[in-house]
């Protein structure tokens, strides 16, 4: 009986830290393909050594900034949570606590823009290629995923 019980109690074990091995291994991989898509575009795009250190002063301006506007529209995101919370709001409070979201998200959209043409202007023509064709598949992947994450029923 103890017996069994012990080799229960190791295969549940070994069951969870299998199981847990595998969540940070996908942990893992989502963070490198991240920063590997990065490291190939830099690689294909065969940059000079000046551009690749005026690259790497526009991204980390780029992701201060992101920090700033992803915490902005947070911010937001809990004044309409807080709206929620009194019973006695109107259409327009709601639409304009709806309209501050768009702003801050529009915010973002502009400031990857700019981000993207900021490199794209640094780069020659044969490099500019490069950089589309890759935005291309990023973007096509990126919708994708995009899609598999809808609900199914509305």
């Amino acid at each position: 009986m103890r017996k069994t019980n012990l080799i229960g109690i190791a295969l549940i074990l070994f069951f969870a830290l299998f199981s847990a091995q595998l969540v940070y291994g996908q942990m893992q991989m989502r963070n490198m393909k991240m920063g590997s898509h990065h490291k190939m575009m830099m690689k294909k795009l065969n940059l000079t050594e000046k551009q690749q250190a005026t690259i790497e002063k526009l991204m980390i301006s780029h992701q201060k900034q992101m920090v700033d506007l992803k915490a902005d529209l947070e911010k937001r995101k809990l004044d309409l949570q807080e709206l929620k919370l009194n019973t006695g709001y109107t259409r327009d409070e709601f639409l304009a606590k709806i309209g501050a979201i768009n702003e801050a998200k529009n915010k973002i959209a502009l400031a990857m823009a700019n981000h993207k043409m900021d490199i794209y202007e640094l780069l020659t023509v044969d490099q500019k290629k490069i950089f589309n064709e890759m935005g291309n598949m990023m973007e096509n992947k990126m919708e994708m995923r995009k899609h598999e994450k809808m609900p199914r029923d509305f």
